[in-house]
Formats: structure tokens, sequence, C-alpha cells
């Protein structure tokens, strides 16, 4: 049987570390600059009231999302413990916020979800399901957040008088940049260019980098369609799991996206959360590009930045350090208990399949001797 990619705790725990140091020395010049007298004043308005709400909070988007993985298994014909479900996608939470570009996450998915008896290709096929339905969230909620934007002054601190037309403008450029990306990225020309690129140096053609872009353009194709394919399937044959999927992915980044209004509510500044959850979105996607683990810092940095039209500048320190408690700390801490528990009980946890415990049956009765 084919051995999946390897889980290295220690590796993980080097990132770990890599990854709170970096947030807290940006945490720490964010505090320096943004602590003042007024700080402690307005500290006196927190209510402590909100904190088992926020608790209640990332569980429920932790329950939301270990249900989106036993559904979406069942769906595809693998019947899942929700207790597997839940060590799936609590670890591959902790594999995103602990690694570089949330790398280790499909790691850690597709070694548990082989190790619950599910082939690479449906795995693969699962996550991107789920990645797919993120997406149509997004979408549906994105309208909503640009309209209560333009008409809630945030986007004075960068255009004096914001209006439907510059909503408009943003988003034919934003569609369009995505549209070039496509175009660029399906032209034979393009890649053709890439390759002649790569084959005029000398580090490219010792390291074949040309074949591997050919292998990568490949591999990307036949992943695109394996995409489509379980797509349609879950479409047509399943159509009630992705409804409900989609219902689940709701709850679950309404309730982590959800933590930073909360958290201004208990400093009694109370805002409009959509325009937040596109803030949040932005800043997690960011934290996905930037090669270190938990966005390096970058994250607290910029919702430094931008907090300022939403909150007085005096709580900026205190909102980034809760903030960053409930939607990243907490996510390496329960998410890392669950999979350094998983590791250590890991054929417990996920006993070998039917199918595999056949093979192995199999191939014992086909080895010489065996009685």
């Amino acid at each position: 049987m084919k051995r999946g990619p390897s889980l290295n705790q220690g590796r993980l725990l080097r990132y770990v570390l890599q990854g709170v140091a970096l947030g807290a020395v940006a945490t720490a010049l964010v505090l320096v600059f943004t602590t003042g007298e007024d700080t402690w004043i307005h500290l006196k308005e927190f209510s402590p009231a909100y904190l088992p709400l926020l608790f209640a909070m990332v569980v429920t988007a932790w329950a939301c999302n270990g249900g989106r993985v036993w559904l979406m298994c069942r769906a595809m014909g693998h019947p899942l413990r929700y207790r597997q479900a839940i060590s799936v996608s609590l670890s591959t939470e902790f594999g995103i916020a602990a690694t570089p570009a949330g790398v280790g996450g499909t790691v850690i998915r597709l070694t548990l979800l082989r190790q619950a008896g599910l082939p690479y290709v449906t795995s693969g096929s699962l996550l991107a399901t789920d990645a797919a339905v993120d997406v149509v969230f997004f979408s549906l909620l994105a309208p909503f957040a640009i309209y209560l934007i333009l008409h809630d002054g945030i986007l004075r601190a960068l255009v004096r008088e914001p209006s439907e037309a510059h909503a408009f403008l943003g988003l034919g450029l934003v569609a369009a940049a995505v549209a070039g990306v496509i175009l660029l990225l399906r032209s034979d020309r393009f890649h053709r260019g890439v390759a002649r690129c790569l084959a005029a140096t000398k580090f490219g053609r010792r390291r074949r980098l040309p074949a591997r872009h050919r292998h990568l353009r490949t591999a990307v194709r036949r992943s695109v369609r394996r995409i489509g394919g379980s797509l349609a399937f879950l479409w047509r044959e399943r159509k009630s799991a992705l409804l409900l999927n989609l219902g689940l992915a709701s709850i679950q980044w309404c309730c982590r996206y959800m933590i930073l209004p909360v958290i201004l509510l208990s400093l009694n500044t109370p805002v409009n959360p959509l325009p937040l959850f596109l803030v949040q979105g932005f800043l997690f996607a960011l934290s996905l590009m930037v090669v270190a683990p938990g966005g390096g810092g970058s994250v607290e940095l910029l919702t430094a930045l931008i907090l300022p039209g939403f909150v007085n500048p005096g709580l900026i320190g205190v909102v980034v350090v809760v903030w960053r408690f409930f939607t990243y700390h907490l996510y390496l801490l329960g998410g890392g208990t669950v999979f350094f528990y998983t590791c250590h009980r890991l054929h417990r946890i996920f006993p070998a399949s039917r199918t595999e415990r056949l093979e192995e049956f199999s191939s014992a009765e086909e080895q010489p001797g065996a009685p």
C-alpha cells in the first residue's frame, strides 16, 4: 500500500514557535505605538460577560467544520464517525495555523483521511469542494458588505466621497484582474514563453524546471477535471449534502468572523459586522500567501492599520491581542491538542478500513509459505 505524506511533529512544533514569536513581536509593536492614557479609560468599559460567548462561537465553528467533513465523506460513500471527522478538521486547522502558507493543513487532512480509508483523489476532491462552497458563501455575502461599507462611512479615510461608482470600479478592476490571470494561465503561448525562460538559465536546465513546469500544468488540469467531476456528481446525486454543507459553512464562517465585531461590542464599540467579514477574509487570505507561520506578524500589523476606521485608536492594540487569541492562538492550542492526541492514538481513532484489511489479508495469502 502506498504511504502518504509523513507528519513530522518536531518540525510542526518549530513552525508553531516561529509563528507565535513573529506574531508576538508584531503585537508588541502594535501595543507600543497604540497604547495611551485613554486605553485604560476605555478598558473599564469592557464587559467580561462576552467572553463565554466568544469561546462558544469558536467551539461552534469547530463543530460545524467537523460536521462538513463528516457530511461530505458520507456523501461520497465513505462513512466516517463524527469523532474521526472532528479529529480531521481540528488537526487541519492546526496545520493551517502552524505552517507557512498553511500547506501543512492539506497534508494533515489528506493523511488522516487516507488513514480513514479515503483515496487521495477523493480526499483532494472533497477539499476542493469545501473550498468552492466557501467561495460561494463569501460571493453571496460580498455585495451586502460592500453596500454597507459605502453607506457607513468606512471608506472616507481612503476616498473623500465614496459612492456606488467607486464600488463598481473596484469590483470591475478585481473581476478584470481575475479574468486576465485565468486567460493567461490557459494560454499555450504564455506557457511556452515560461518554458523558454526557464530553459534559458543554467539553473533552470540543471533543475529541469521546464519539465517540472509541464508536469505541474498537467497536474493542475487533471485536478481541475477531478474537482469538476466531483462537484457535478454531488450536485446531481447529493444536492442536499451540498446545500447542507453551505449551511454549515455559513454558520462556521459567521461564528469565526463575528469574533471581531463581538470584541468591539464588548468594548462598547458596536459596528456593522459585514464590512468586518471582508476585512477578516482579506487578512486570512493574506496570511496564507505569506510564507511564514500565521502570516509572520503581517496580520497583526495590517489589522492595526485597518482598525482605526472601526475603533478608538487607543484600543487597537488590545483588540488585536484579543482577536488574534480567539482566531489564531486558540486554534493552535485546541487544534494542536487534538492533532498530537490523534497522532499518538492514530490506529485507535482511525482503525484500518475494511478494504485495507482485505488487501492485507489477500497479500498475506499470496506470500510463499502463508498458511
